[in-house]
């Protein structure tokens, strides 16, 4: 995709054009701006609600929103580990993708102390066979989730993170005492192309 549209790109330029071109899942510094404000949100209001987060768990896919809360998080110091649930590739792969744009994002938000490569996590063992692909572990969260709380995830992103939450916390990754914060991405709409899998109607 990234090819192709710079092609564009060039062919705009080459006319006189200035195009902006905006990366898949809008994974650059400033599309990572939001997610660094989601991160100061968490924070502001889990400190209103009187608890400190420990962990933060999120679907990671094309790098943007991990890298913004990761960097969101290292700017107020504030201690707390993302941990991202691969969508479409092994953990390291991604880890060393989502840290690629940690970096710029850092400094495009002019981050005085360097953020170490440790503080990206991501855990690969969810994703399946493949980006989209159903497991049973997804099934089993969109299920729980919205039998237990009414929380509608999405078959792609947010299912498989929280499967990869549920089946962490059975493992006894946390401590009873630790506060772990889901993020979820959105993607609902999702739902209706996979009826067939998920037994709807």
């Amino acid at each position: 995709m990234m090819p192709a549209a710079e092609a564009v790109a060039d062919e705009i330029r080459g006319k006189g054009g200035r195009p902006y071109v905006i990366p898949g899942g809008g994974s650059n510094p400033v599309g990572a701006l939001g997610y660094i404000d989601s991160a100061q949100e968490v924070l502001r209001q889990s400190g209103e609600m009187g608890f400190a987060v420990d962990t933060v768990v999120v679907a990671t896919g094309s790098q943007g929103t991990q890298a913004g809360l990761v960097v969101g998080f290292e700017a107020a110091q504030s201690g707390v580990d993302v941990l991202g649930i691969c969508v479409r590739q092994p953990g390291p792969v991604q880890e060393a993708a989502v840290f690629k744009l940690v970096e710029p994002t850092a400094a495009f938000v002019g981050l005085k102390h360097p953020i170490a490569r440790e503080r990206v996590m991501a855990d690969g063992s969810y994703v399946g066979e493949g980006y989209g692909v159903p497991t049973p572990g997804m099934i089993e969260a969109l299920d729980m989730a919205a039998k237990l709380e009414g929380l509608l995830l999405d078959p792609v992103y947010s299912g498989k993170a929280m499967a990869g939450l549920i089946d962490l916390a059975r493992k006894g990754k946390w401590r009873a005492e630790q506060n772990v914060v889901f993020i979820h991405t959105g993607g609902q709409a999702g739902l209706f192309a996979y009826e067939p899998v998920l037994g709807g109607p």
